[in-house]
């Protein structure tokens, strides 16, 4: 594979440069072990280890989303089995570049935000800081204590023709892959331990624990119970893989601007106890999107009066607000001179070649040289794309550069850099494709100094020759391997010795609101699923010549009703042909209602809590995801059909088996069986009611009551019991009031009451808690039920009113105990954002 890759590599006129290799074709040293295991391994193994690479992160829920993709959201994370690779000597150099960026920086910040001496010497021009949105006037003068401003940084970085690492850009405003990067190695870790072993590549969890350490010193005021969120914008975000996955790894609360809110100068967290003070924020959110009363209006992903806590010093956010100026790229021209004059340096890395057009030399040379340069706007968002000169047509060439003589401040022009290339396992072979690497840096607070991750997020181009390598563009990221060098140390992370007390697993009200969901939705598919099941096996048993089994009708009946998919199998003509129907409730996930509707709910809200959920539970998640797309495509016949709702069942019950064995006994778990109990009640008050409403002939009844059973497992249960033939009077007893049947109804009242008991209570000395007043006059009445009066079936059809009555009256206490259940844990506080005008900020 190798010799290919270089023979491939030397066939080009022009030189080239590339990590794997010298100019003269020669494997460089510190790849010489890694291209061993290459050859060694030929496409075929090759091949294998990206398809298992590739199945750990699918199991894994390691996904991003790609905007607007057809394929919808929820992409699997894409990882080349070959890594991007460091010797240390080059690695040394790299950190001491970043270290020195990061304080240039971190001073600029500082100075921007305070005395300003930059820009009144003339070393920063005013117009490129005060036009850039990422300038904030509201957070003038407002910085953090001590030495650092800039908190989290990272750089994108190439190598340039030259054999250096050119940076390409910096981020600093809510920098994104650091979730990745771990998951990235832990993948690899699995696939190629030995490898990685043998390179002594280093380790990067260091960079986790001076990330969590820092935010804490930052923000330690002497309290027992720090609360430190990690807010992101949601799951609609592309990364929100990573935020659920970093908060879960640092053990931060994962929020949404929802779960916020202000009051009397404080940021409160809403949660199923009430509202909970806020100290520290990480923030996943773009600065002008966090406060839409004094940033954008437009907002609904931020906190109105977040910034009104900042200045008071209420709550501290991380990177602070405002920090974004620091991503404007003209900044990059200015810096070297910056770094002589205030430090006495010259910069390390250098910056990708920039000109920023507010200049008249450099609007000049940016015009005249358009078509080999890079346009950029100072301030980057989705609207304002960088776009290469070269690929203009004329028209859009020359409006372009009329749009820069109206406003040269806002552009810059930047060298298109022919980085290097590294080996990619692509079409199963090694190809040579342009790459480049993020790093991550995070300040030091026992020093003034920062901590740079050895490693970061790579990712090489999809495409031969092709530079704007990004992951919403296709790129395929790579894990950094950063060799060890015996003669060097390798920095040390000391750990701190204050005593760290234990934090409340506090839960927001959504967080909770999302869970109970996610417990109904899960007991939803399963009661589908098993009548479902029943229907399809009486169904395909049924003799063709004979006519409609009464028994089998009023299943179809129970599942329309269960389903709520009126009029479906109430009309007469489809429950003698139900084929069409069955599978329209089984694939049609428009449909609401319908079995994959309900699976697709349960995912939506699982993958919504997904920092709540173990790597386990994640992976038989995958599975039933991987149900549902074969309930999709599924062969139009009910045979097809029985076979896949046996699968799903085993994994339906395999999540609630996990449940029940791995979560701790928290609010969360009670939130989620809470919800799956409720619905559990529900669905099988609405079974009983509509299947059992009336008699048929002896014979059908009874297997139609033996169809109740088997769609709530309990058969064996009653044949073992009863010993006797099917009568209603001895299966309401089971399904009604048998105590010890975890399917029976007032086993699942009980659970719910039980549930409830252990969250938190509006309930004093003198009174019961509402919620549970309604569970406990359901529990009475089916404990007192009479069974014999419930079973009988009164006029000529035989009708059982009193059973459908008793069932209607239960049914109406768990409905009004599921609404105090929402309105008491999941609606602390009013939408805050009806105070917020909905005008929009216009765009620079």
């Amino acid at each position: 594979m190798i010799k290919s890759y270089l023979d491939e590599r030397m066939l080009g006129n022009e030189p080239f440069l590339d990590e794997l290799s010298d100019a003269k074709g020669n494997v460089k040293p510190h790849w010489e072990r890694i291209a061993q295991m290459l050859n060694s391994y030929g496409p075929d193994r090759m091949a294998q280890t990206a398809e298992d690479v590739g199945q750990l992160l699918k199991e894994n829920g390691v996904t991003y989303n790609v905007y607007d993709d057809p394929s919808g959201m929820n992409r699997p994370w894409n990882l080349d089995p070959v890594p991007m690779v460091f010797d240390p000597a080059n690695w040394q150099e790299i950190v001491a570049g970043l270290k020195q960026r990061a304080k240039v920086l971190n001073y600029i910040l500082k100075d921007i935000y305070g005395e300003r001496k930059l820009i009144r010497s003339g070393l920063l021009p005013f117009e490129m800081i005060y036009n850039h949105r990422g300038f904030l006037r509201q957070v003038d003068k407002l910085q953090f204590e001590g030495y650092h401003q800039l908190i989290q940084y990272s750089a994108d970085l190439a190598r340039g023709p030259d054999g250096k690492m050119w940076v390409l850009h910096d981020r600093t405003d809510a920098p994104s892959g650091v979730g990745y990067t771990l998951e990235n190695r832990a993948a690899m870790t699995r696939v190629f331990p030995d490898l990685i072993r043998e390179n002594a590549v280093q380790k990067i969890s260091g960079y986790y624990q001076k990330l969590k350490e820092t935010i804490s010193e930052i923000a330690y005021q002497d309290v027992d119970d720090l609360r430190i969120v990690f807010l992101s914008p949601g799951e609609g975000n592309e990364t929100f893989f990573e935020h659920a996955y970093l908060a879960s790894f640092l053990g931060f609360t994962l929020v949404v601007g929802e779960d916020l809110t202000f009051k009397n100068g404080y940021v409160w967290l809403k949660t199923i106890e009430g509202l909970e003070k806020v100290d520290v924020i990480v923030r996943r959110v773009d600065d002008v999107f966090c406060d839409p009363l004094e940033f954008l209006s437009s907002s609904h992903l931020g906190v109105v009066g977040l910034m009104e806590a900042v200045r008071q010093g209420k709550v501290i956010v991380v990177n602070p607000l405002g920090t974004r100026i620091l991503e404007n790229p003209a900044i990059m021209a200015f810096l070297p001179k910056i770094a002589r004059q205030i430090f006495s340096e010259e910069l390390i890395l250098p910056s990708v070649a920039t000109w920023w057009c507010g200049q008249e030399k450099e609007k000049n040379y940016v015009l005249n040289n358009i078509e080999n340069l890079i346009i950029r706007q100072i301030y980057r968002n989705s609207r304002h794309r960088s776009v290469v000169g070269r690929e203009l047509s004329p028209e859009n060439l020359q409006q372009l550069k009329q749009q820069i003589q109206k406003h040269p401040y806002l552009y810059v022009g930047q060298e298109i850099v022919n980085f290097s290339t590294t080996p990619s396992f692509i079409d199963n072979r090694l190809e040579a494709r342009n790459a480049i690497f993020r790093s991550y840096v995070v300040a030091d607070t026992e020093k003034e100094d920062y901590y740079v991750m050895p490693g970061g997020l790579s990712r090489s181009s999809p495409v031969k020759g092709f530079f704007m390598v990004s992951n919403q563009t296709g790129g395929i990221s790579k894990d950094t391997w950063v060799l060890s060098d015996p003669n060097v140390e390798e920095e040390k992370i000391k750990y701190t010795s204050k005593v760290l007390h234990r934090t409340q697993n506090i839960l927001p009200s959504r967080t909770g609101e999302h869970l109970f969901w996610q417990g109904r939705y899960l007991e939803r598919c399963a009661q589908i699923t098993r009548l479902m099941r029943v229907a399809c096996k009486k169904f395909n048993e049924a003799d063709v010549q004979s006519e409609q089994d009464p028994a089998l009708d009023m299943v179809l009946i129970g599942l329309t009703e269960l389903t709520g998919t009126l009029p479906g199998f109430n009309k007469k003509k489809k429950r003698q042909n139900p084929t069409k129907e069955l599978l329209s409730l089984a694939m049609d996930e428009e449909r609401l209602g319908s079995l994959a509707h309900s699976i697709r709910s349960f995912l939506n809200n699982s993958y919504t809590v997904r920092d709540r959920l173990s790597i386990d539970t994640w992976r038989i998640l995958d599975t039933i995801s991987q149900e549902l797309n074969q309930l999709k495509i599924l062969t139009p016949n009910v045979w097809a059909l029985q076979n896949h709702l046996d699968s799903l069942v085993v994994k339906l019950m395999a999540f609630n088996g996990l449940n029940i064995d791995n979560m701790t006994r928290e609010p969360t778990w009670h939130l989620l069986n809470l919800g799956r109990f409720t619905e559990s009640a529900v669905g099988q008050c609405i079974m009983l009611r509509s299947m059992l409403a009336k008699e048929s002939d002896q014979d059908h009844f009874r297997s139609l009551l033996e169809y109740v059973l088997i769609s709530n497992e309990s058969l064996v249960t009653y044949r073992y019991r009863y010993r006797s033939t099917l009568e209603l009077e001895s299966v309401l007893s089971l399904l009604l009031q048998a105590e010890d049947n975890p399917r029976s109804l007032i086993y699942q009242v009980q659970q719910v009451d039980y549930h409830i008991s252990h969250l938190p209570s509006v309930e004093n000395n003198h009174s019961l808690n509402p919620i549970r007043k309604q569970l406990l006059e359901a529990a009475t009445k089916l404990r007192l039920a009479d069974l014999s009066k419930l079973s009988e079936g009164i006029g000529k059809e035989h009708t059982h009113k009193h059973l459908v009555e008793f069932l209607n009256d239960v049914t109406g206490h768990l409905y009004a105990a599921s609404d105090m259940i929402l309105k008491q844990y999941f609606s602390h506080t009013e939408s805050i954002f009806s105070f917020v005008k909905s005008e929009t900020v216009s765009e620079l």
